[in-house]
């Protein structure tokens, strides 16, 4: 799966994006119970408010979230709960969620909402 770092002014990934086509609350639950550094993993229940965010953990034991800009927009963002924790860098988790290949209806499903042609026809 593609992500996109978020570096800090000393050039540390803090947090990262992912594109919300290609996966949803449930596989980034499980995702984040891969990594030795994440505990607690929080995902929201149906009709909960929480506003934007989906999925509350710790991760080396700072508080972050997966939450969703806006509510509609293309991507999960993936970081610290609180801007003070920019420090901690999430590099091996990022890596866990580039490691993931969605399932291949997912992919198909994926790849027509985000008009990705060339994938979806194995052009890539």
């Amino acid at each position: 799966m593609k992500t996109y770092a978020i570096k800090g002014d000393d050039n540390r990934t803090f947090a990262f994006e992912i594109g919300n086509a290609y996966i949803g609350a449930s596989a980034i639950a499980d995702l984040l119970r891969q990594s030795d550094k994440v505990a607690n993993v929080r995902s929201r229940k149906p009709l909960e408010n929480r506003g934007d965010v989906h999925i509350e953990f710790q991760y080396a034991g700072v508080d972050f979230v997966v939450w969703e800009p806006f509510g509609d927009s293309s991507r999960y963002w993936v970081g610290p709960k609180d801007d003070a924790n920019r420090s901690v860098s999430v590099e091996d988790l990022e890596a866990v969620f580039a490691r993931y290949q969605p399932a291949r209806w997912r992919k198909v499903v994926g790849d027509l909402l985000t008009l990705n042609l060339k994938s979806l026809f194995g052009r890539e």
